[in-house]
């Protein structure tokens, strides 16, 4: 068996996509050849026009990767790379090797004909079985690299994510490299912004997180609802963009024939109207509470999730909660001990973006989408809200493609949410029917633009008793002895935390007492050994209890940065583990602030339970 036929064989096991795309004709049109470098190794080469072009040093490919991979022998291991080029394959297998700290790379080959050759020329077996290789070829599965990248990526590694180009790439490919650039830009820009979101929400997140408790003990649970609507109803999705005002007319021709889903901002509009939507949505942490004051919520059930504002779920008042997303480890350990399992919810950060994400999670088959403007619409930014105003500009404006064709001026984080659309919609419309009915703002990539009016009279043709079916779905907990059992667990974790108080205080100390002794010099090694069995004790329970995501998203900045510094040792042992315990400290220090501002809002959060369910009467 040949090298191409023994690396096509485990192409099929591990890269099917790759593999079926490689039976199809092939449209580029590239010339590679093989030559022999001086030292004997193979180097690729490309043919353009009378001039041939290597790809690696036709001297000493090998010696060349190893000068490429030296600048990462600094990287930290949780390093992500994107790497523009799969020509230099001594390069990739010197990245992934276990000298290397890199975690994960990402390869982008823009010619199908140089990754045609490679396989033939190179045994790249144990390359495409390694799962830390993410391989895109552009014309093959190039539509997946902003996704693969999200998913390789996050707030917590993103400033460990770097974009390099192989030797020559970037001047042959100058088009393709530019377009990997930009998503490289983008990705890391997108984890930038959630990571400062983080920290902006860290003290609201901690305060929703724990009220929560409140709502989610009456509340349903989203995966309990997937499969119970028929494949042929249809999805509309209502947001508030200025767009909203001309259609809303119609949306009422589809009240009962579409499940009708609408954001916060847009219920009041609804209503106004005379269309109370089958459900409503609240996602964001600080969201306030004028977007339901004064409306009776008893019949419109609403989507939250324990990150939700929680002055929004009390303005809301006696309203029908379903958790669609978990941002903490105590609420999913509650939630897995009723079998369900429900993590954090990626909807694209918005509640309009969150709202269209929801509809494809539960399997509708025609998702419809109005009001999502994204774009100043009539000089306006929101339906039924008037001209757009100095707030909407802060976060700068931008052109991009318009619903009805030529440009149209958006905010810079309504750009954010059109690339998510635009990477999203394609994926999501190879198995099912998206229509952007906006009828304005901006151009969504891959939804079929049509007027609602058109919509509705060829999607919503059929009557549904869509309340029965929200009804038939139970809650979370039935009983009331179920829901004390939930309640006796709250009360231990609260115990759980005061005794955790304790311990990171006492942690504190011993770091002071620790850099007491190293500065002393003539310490015994035995007391430091006891100190660091104190502190693993206070930092594992860290990474192993429930709960403590409550108190590491409060401290998230000092969470991630903890180990930036690392690699910048001091040379002396003693001033590097004085150094060493100061971080730690201040980690501790933070678990500390984290918790007294845990206790008052849990306290709280308790006494409002037993009010209403009566668990401890006499207290």
């Amino acid at each position: 068996m040949s090298i191409y036929e023994q690396n096509l064989e485990q192409l099929e096991k591990t890269r099917p996509v790759l593999y079926e795309k490689l039976q199809e004709p092939m449209e580029d049109t590239l010339q590679v050849m093989v030559g022999d470098a001086l030292n004997g190794e193979p180097f690729l080469a490309v043919i353009q026009q009378d001039a041939i072009i290597p790809l690696s040093s036709t001297y000493h490919p090998s010696h060349e990767a190893e000068q490429f991979t030296a600048q990462f022998e600094e990287q930290w291991t949780d390093t992500t790379v994107l790497i523009f080029g799969m020509g230099q394959i001594d390069i990739i297998e010197r990245i992934l090797s276990e000298e290397c700290p890199v975690d994960k790379c990402v390869v982008y080959e823009p010619s199908p004909m140089i990754f045609q050759k490679i396989l033939e020329t190179y045994d790249v077996q144990k390359l495409l079985a390694n799962l830390n290789l993410m391989v895109i070829v552009e014309g093959m599965n190039d539509d997946l690299l902003e996704q693969v990248l999200l998913t390789s990526v996050d707030f917590r590694n993103y400033r460990f994510f770097h974009f390099y180009s192989l030797s020559k790439y970037k001047e042959l490919f100058r088009d393709s490299y530019n377009a990997v650039q930009k998503v490289y830009k983008r990705v890391w820009g997108k984890q930038q912004v959630d990571m400062n979101t983080l920290v902006y929400f860290g003290q609201a997140s901690l305060k929703n997180d724990i009220k929560s408790m409140k709502w989610l003990m009456r509340g349903k649970a989203f995966e309990n609802f997937k499969g119970q609507f028929p494949k042929e109803l249809p999805y509309i999705m209502v947001a508030a963009g200025p767009s909203l005002e001309k259609n809303v007319h119609v949306l009422k021709q589809a009240k009962g024939k579409a499940f009708i889903v609408c954001v916060d901002t847009a219920l009041r509009f609804l209503l106004k109207h005379g269309i109370v939507p089958d459900m409503t949505c609240t996602i964001d942490p600080q969201k306030g509470s004028s977007y339901f004051e004064g409306i009776d919520m008893r019949e419109i059930p609403m989507a939250v999730s324990t990150d939700s504002d929680y002055r929004s779920l009390e303005a809301a008042g006696d309203f029908q909660p379903i958790y669609v997303s978990v941002s903490n480890d105590f609420t999913s350990s509650l939630l897995k001990d009723q079998g369900i399992e429900m993590e954090s919810f990626d909807g694209g950060g918005s509640v309009g973006t969150f709202c269209f994400q929801m509809g494809a999670e539960l399997g509708f088959q025609t998702i419809i989408i109005i009001g999502q403007d994204l774009a100043f619409t009539d000089r306006k930014a929101h339906a039924g809200m008037g001209k757009a105003e100095d707030s909407d500009l802060i976060y700068g404006v931008t052109m991009v493609d318009g619903y009805d064709g030529g440009k149209i001026m958006t905010r810079g984080d309504f750009k954010n949410y059109i690339d998510w659309y635009n990477l999203q919609i394609p994926l999501l419309a190879k198995e099912r029917t998206i229509i952007n009915a906006t009828e304005g703002g901006a151009k969504l990539e891959g939804a079929v633009q049509m007027s609602l009016q058109e919509a509705v009279e060829k999607y919503c043709t059929k009557e549904y008793d869509l309340k029965e079916i929200m009804e038939q779905v139970p809650p979370i907990w039935e009983t009331w002895e179920e829901k004390a059992q939930v309640y006796r667990k709250i009360q231990e974790q609260y115990r759980f935390f005061r005794r955790f108080y304790d311990q990171v205080k006492e942690g504190i100390q011993e770091t002071k007492r620790a850099e007491v002794l190293l500065k002393r010099k003539n310490y015994d090694l035995k007391d430091l050994q006891k100190i660091d069995k104190k502190l693993d004790r206070v930092t594992k329970q860290v990474t192993e209890k429930d709960g403590m995501v409550l108190l590491v998203r409060r401290i998230i900045d000092v969470d991630v940065t903890l180990n930036d510094d690392l690699l910048k040792e001091e040379e002396d042992l003693d001033k590097e583990s004085i150094r060493l315990y100061g971080k730690l400290r201040r980690y501790y220090q933070g678990l500390q602030e984290a918790l007294e501002e845990l206790f008052p809002v849990w306290e709280e959060m308790q006494r409002e339970l037993n009010e209403e369910y009566q668990f401890e009467p006499n207290r």
